[in-house]
């Protein structure tokens, strides 16, 4: 095992301990389709999928480079954890899932995200500045479409 490898296993058993939360982490190396997504929470598996290459990408895009790699993974984790951890998510999706108004699909989007992120400030709160950068760049896409 890397090095780094073992940092990423440490950050998610810490996440996963703190959190309390009974979801299986994996690691995948790319995500499969032609989106850059670096996390995603499964409902149907109950499963949070981190895909390395694209977290990478992401953290050099939005700081400028690698150095942050070990906070961003962090961020993103613990936001992904966060809708896990949503009561309301299930609710959430079936409505946005139903006939509506692309504003109103946007606003249950925008809803589900910030629940994930008022969850993942309260996880890692040493890593604020962070997730505050990574937050709003997350929700500036939500907030275009309005």
């Amino acid at each position: 095992m890397k090095k780094k490898d073992h940092h990423f296993q440490q950050i998610i058993r810490k996440l996963q301990e703190v959190s309390g939360l009974d979801v299986d982490i994996l690691v995948e190396d790319h995500f499969p389709g032609r989106r850059m997504i670096g996390g995603k929470y499964s409902l149907e598996t109950n499963r949070v999928t981190i895909y390395l290459e694209e977290v990478r990408k992401q953290c050099s895009r939005l700081f400028g480079s690698e150095e942050k790699l070990m906070d961003y993974f962090a961020v993103i984790l613990a936001h992904e954890l966060g809708h896990a951890a949503d009561q309301s998510l299930l609710e959430l999706s079936m409505v946005r899932a139903g006939k509506m108004d692309k504003q109103k699909r946007n606003q249950l989007s925008i809803t589900i995200e910030e629940n994930a992120w008022m969850y993942a400030k309260k996880l890692v709160p040493d890593l604020q500045p962070i997730l505050t950068v990574v937050m709003e760049q997350s929700l500036a896409i939500y907030k275009i479409k309005e």
